[in-house]
C-alpha cells in the first residue's frame, strides 16, 4: 500500500487530482453566477457539474499513465524524471495549483461579499412578487392555480421563512379519516384543469398537505366501493362493501340541518342515511321502463292524476305522455326510442308523474326537497365552473365534473331534476337545466307535475330507513317576497321607527386595554359602555402604520359567521388598512363570542330579532361616539363598510347614522324572511343618502341578483350610487382584487381630501 501512494506520488495523480478540483470548483462557482444571468435554468450548472464529476476519474488515470512535459504529453515510462525538465514540470504544475487556488479565492471572496448579497437581495425580491402573485390568487379564490404556482416557486425558494410563508398562504394541513380505516387517498385541488392526483397515505392520515379551499379526495380499499368526492376535509368519510351498496349509487350521510336553496331557507329537517344516484337517470335507463312496457302498467303510477282540479283516468293521463311521433315516452324522443348517439345524456322530456313511476318501476323513491339538497352540498363557487350552464344542450352523465360532497354529480345543471315535494300549484324541480341561467342551481323551482320540457330529468333514491319520510315530503311553499308589490313606509310612520334608535349621550367611559403590533397596523382593544341595558361592549381600532393622521375612519360590520366566531376572522377589512384606513370593528351584541341568545342571521319577527338590530344600530353609534374624541380620525370622512350579513342591514346603520358619508357594501341584497317592520331594511332605503357602492356576484346563493340585489339597489334613496356586479362571478364573495380596486375607486371619487 505505502509503494502505491508513494508511486501516486512520483507520478503526479495527486498534485494532477488536486488541480482538477481546484479548477473545477471554480468553474461550477462561475457557471452558477453566470448562467441565472442569461435566462438559464438549474440545469445547465447541473450538467457542469456531471460533466466535471464524470471527467475526474479518467483525468486521474491519464494522470497515472502519462506525463506533461516540454515535448508534449509522453507516457510515464518513457519519462526520466531525473532531468531537470522533469523537475521543471512538476514546479510548473504546483504553481498552476497554487495560481488557481488563488484565483478561487479571490473569486471567493467577490462572490461572498460582493455578488452573494445582491444574488439574496434579488432572490428575496422574486420570492416576495411570487408570494404576492399567489396571495392574489387565493385571494380571488384560484386555489388550484395558486398551489400550482406554490410549486413553481419551491424551487426557487430556500428553506427558511419565505418558504413557510409561502405554504402558508397557498396551501394547509388535513386529515382525512375513513370507516373503514386503510384506504388509500389521493388528493387534488376541485378546480384543477388536470387529473393530478397526489397520494398521501393510507387512512387515517395526518398532516397531509392540500391545496387552500375545497378539494377532491378519492378513496379506495378492497372489497369497499371506490369513492371521489368534494371535502374541505376534516370529516370521517364511510365506505360502503361492494355488495352493500347499489349499483352506481352513493351514501349520504344523515343530519340535521336547514335548506340552504334560495325560497326554502327557513326549512329544517333531520333525517338518517340514504343512498341516492351518483349520476342522473340517462335515455338507456329509462329505454328499459317503457321496454318493459311502463306506460301500460297502472301498478306503477300509484298517484291521482289531477290537472287543473279535475282527475284524469289512467288512460286520459297516458294520453298525455306521447313523444313527438305519438308514442309513449319521453317529449324528445321518437318513435318510442331515443336517438343511439344520446344513450348517456340525461333522460330529459319527463313530466313529475313520469319520474314518479319510473322510481316505483327501479323500486326506489323520488328524492324529497330535504334529500335532494342534503346530497347536492358544495360550494357554488366550486361546483358551477364545472356544470352545464348556458349550454346548447345537454352532456353525457357525469362528464361535467361538479361533484358534491356526496360524491354525486351534475346536480347543478345539465337537466333540472323532479323532486317529491308539491309546492303552490306544482313540484318542486331542483338544479336548473344545460339553457338555464346558473343561479336557478341554488333556487327553488316550482312547476306544474305535468310539464314536460326537454330540460326536465330526474335522479333516484333509496331509503336505509324510511323514518321522518312523510315530514321530508311534506308541501313547501317558497317564501321569496316580491319587493316590487311593497313599497317602504311613509314618513311618518319612520320617524316612529326611527325614534327607537335614538339613546342619551351618557359618557363612555372608554378604556384602551390593550395594544398589539403588527407589520401593517396597531391594534387597540378598546371596552366603552353601550346605549342600553348598563352593557359594555368592545371594539377594535386598526390604525394604519403607512399613513399620517389624520386618518380616514371605516367602521366594519362583518358577515354573519360573526355570531358563531369568538374572534374576528380575516376577510375583507385588512386591505382597509394596507391602504392607509383606519377601521373599527365593534364586537357587536351576540357577535364574536358576545353571548347574547343570538343564534342565527336570518330575520324574524320576534322582539329579539327587532332589539338585536336596535342594538347593533346603537353600538356603531357609540363606536362613532368613541372616534369622534380622537384627534387622529378625520371625521369629514367617515365610512360604513358591510360585508355579506353587514351589507343586507347596511339601510337600516347608514340610514340611523347621519354622520356617515359614504357606504360600500360587498356580497348583500335583501333577505327574503319577514319581520318587523320598524327593523325592515327596505323601509330604511329611501332613507340612505350617502354614496353608496354596491359589489355582488351575479349567482349570488344568498342574495339572488333579481329577488334581492336588484330591489335594494334600485330602493336606495342616494343620489350617486353604483352597482358592480362581477361579470362571470360565480358563488357568493366577489373576488378580492375586485372588491379592493372597486372600493378604491369609490373612495377617491367621493371622500373629501383630508382635513
Amino acid at each position: 500500500m505505502t509503494t502505491f501512494v508513494h508511486e501516486l506520488k512520483r507520478r503526479n495523480v495527486f498534485r494532477v487530482g488536486a488541480a482538477y478540483l481546484v479548477t473545477a470548483w471554480l468553474l461550477i462557482q462561475v457557471a452558477e453566477t453566470l448562467f441565472p444571468l442569461f435566462g438559464y435554468g438549474d440545469a445547465p450548472a447541473r450538467l457542469v457539474v456531471v460533466i466535471l464529476a464524470t471527467g475526474f476519474l479518467p483525468t486521474l488515470v491519464i494522470a497515472w499513465l502519462y506525463e506533461l512535459t516540454p515535448d508534449g504529453l509522453k507516457k510515464e515510462q518513457d519519462v526520466d524524471r531525473s532531468h531537470p525538465a522533469g523537475q521543471s514540470t512538476v514546479r510548473k504544475l504546483d504553481f498552476a495549483i497554487a495560481g488557481v487556488l488563488v484565483i478561487g479565492l479571490a473569486y471567493f471572496a467577490f462572490d461572498k461579499f460582493h455578488l452573494d448579497p445582491r444574488r439574496d437581495a434579488e432572490a428575496t425580491a422574486e420570492a416576495l412578487a411570487g408570494i404576492a402573485e399567489v396571495r392574489e390568487l387565493v385571494e380571488a379564490s384560484q386555489f388550484a392555480q395558486a398551489y400550482a404556482r406554490a410549486h413553481e416557486l419551491d424551487r426557487s425558494i430556500p428553506i427558511g421563512p419565505l418558504r413557510d410563508e409561502l405554504w402558508d398562504i397557498a396551501s394547509r394541513t388535513v386529515s382525512i379519516e375513513s370507516d373503514p380505516p386503510g384506504a388509500a387517498a389521493w388528493v387534488r385541488p376541485y378546480s384543477s384543469s388536470k387529473d393530478d392526483w397526489v397520494f398521501v397515505g393510507r387512512t387515517p392520515v395526518e398532516d397531509a398537505r392540500v391545496a387552500q379551499g375545497m378539494g377532491r379526495l378519492r378513496l379506495e380499499l378492497e372489497g369497499y366501493r371506490p369513492l371521489i368526492v368534494a371535502t374541505f376535509y376534516g370529516r370521517l368519510i364511510r365506505l360502503d362493501p361492494i355488495d352493500t351498496l347499489p349499483q352506481e349509487m352513493v351514501r349520504v350521510t344523515g343530519a340535521d340541518f336547514v335548506v340552504g336553496l334560495i325560497g326554502l331557507q327557513h326549512h329544517s329537517i333531520e333525517l338518517p342515511d340514504f343512498f341516492i344516484d351518483r349520476l342522473e337517470v340517462t335515455n338507456r335507463e329509462y329505454h328499459q321502463f317503457v321496454d318493459a312496457g311502463g306506460y301500460e302498467d297502472p301498478r306503477y303510477w300509484e298517484l291521482r292524476f289531477i290537472n287543473e282540479g279535475r282527475e284524469l283516468s289512467f288512460d286520459e293521463a297516458m294520453a298525455l305522455f306521447k313523444d313527438r311521433t305519438g308514442r309513449h315516452g319521453p317529449s324528445n324522443w321518437e318513435a318510442g326510442v331515443y336517438p343511439e348517439e344520446t344513450a348517456e345524456l340525461p333522460v330529459g322530456g319527463i313530466s313529475w308523474y313520469e319520474a314518479a313511476a319510473f322510481a316505483r318501476f327501479k323500486g326506489k323513491q323520488l328524492p324529497t326537497v330535504f334529500h335532494w339538497f342534503l346530497a347536492s352540498l358544495a360550494p357554488t363557487e366550486h361546483l358551477l365552473p364545472h356544470s352545464n350552464f348556458n349550454n346548447k344542450g345537454a352532456v353525457p352523465v357525469g362528464t361535467s365534473g361538479g361533484i358534491s360532497g356526496s360524491g354525486t354529480v351534475d346536480m347543478a345543471g345539465n337537466v333540472r331534476e323532479w323532486v317529491w315535494n308539491e309546492g303552490a300549484n306544482g313540484r318542486y324541480l331542483l338544479g336548473g337545466g344545460w339553457s338555464d341561467p346558473e343561479y336557478l342551481a341554488v333556487e327553488g323551482n316550482v312547476q306544474t307535475p305535468w310539464d314536460r320540457n326537454e330540460l326536465n330529468g330526474v335522479r333516484l333514491m333509496h331509503l336505509l330507513d324510511d323514518s321522518n319520510l312523510e315530514s321530508a315530503r311534506r308541501s313547501i311553499d317558497l317564501q321569496f317576497r316580491d319587493y316590487s308589490a311593497e313599497r317602504p313606509v311613509a314618513d311618518d310612520i319612520f320617524e316612529i321607527y326611527r325614534r327607537a334608535y335614538d339613546y342619551d349621550p351618557t359618557p363612555l367611559n372608554a378604556e384602551i386595554v390593550a395594544r398589539e403590533e403588527d407589520k401593517y397596523w396597531t391594534r387597540e382593544y378598546i371596552e366603552l359602555d353601550a346605549a342600553y341595558g348598563g352593557e359594555r361592549f368592545a371594539a377594535y381600532l386598526y390604525v394604519p402604520h403607512d399613513a399620517e393622521p389624520p386618518y380616514t375612519p371605516i367602521v366594519y360590520f362583518p358577515g354573519s359567521n360573526a355570531i358563531y366566531r369568538d374572534k374576528i376572522g380575516d376577510f375583507y377589512w385588512p386591505f382597509l388598512m394596507r391602504t392607509g384606513h383606519a377601521v373599527l370593528i365593534p364586537v357587536y351584541k351576540g357577535t364574536y363570542g358576545r353571548s347574547s341568545g343570538l343564534e342565527s342571521d336570518l330575520p324574524d319577527e320576534s322582539s329579539m330579532y327587532r332589539e338585536h338590530v336596535i342594538a347593533w344600530s346603537r353600538d356603531i353609534g357609540r363606536s362613532i361616539d368613541y372616534l369622534e374624541t380622537r384627534d387622529d380620525m378625520d371625521m369629514d370622512n367617515l365610512v360604513y363598510f358591510g360585508a355579506s350579513w353587514g351589507a343586507a342591514l347596511a339601510p337600516v346603520m347608514i340610514a340611523m347614522e347621519q354622520r356617515f358619508k359614504v357606504g360600500v357594501l360587498v356580497a348583500g341584497g335583501l333577505m327574503h324572511a319577514k319581520t318587523q317592520p320598524e327593523v325592515d331594511p327596505f323601509n330604511f332605503l329611501p332613507r340612505v343618502e350617502v354614496p353608496t357602492l354596491l359589489i355582488t356576484m351575479p349567482t349570488d346563493y344568498f342574495y339572488p341578483y333579481e329577488h334581492s340585489q336588484k330591489p335594494l339597489y334600485e330602493n336606495l334613496g342616494s343620489e350617486v350610487k353604483k352597482h358592480f356586479v362581477v361579470d362571470g362571478g360565480r358563488g357568493h364573495a366577489p373576488p378580492m382584487a375586485i372588491v379592493v380596486r372597486e372600493t378604491l375607486d369609490w373612495f377617491d371619487e367621493h371622500l373629501q381630501p383630508a382635513r
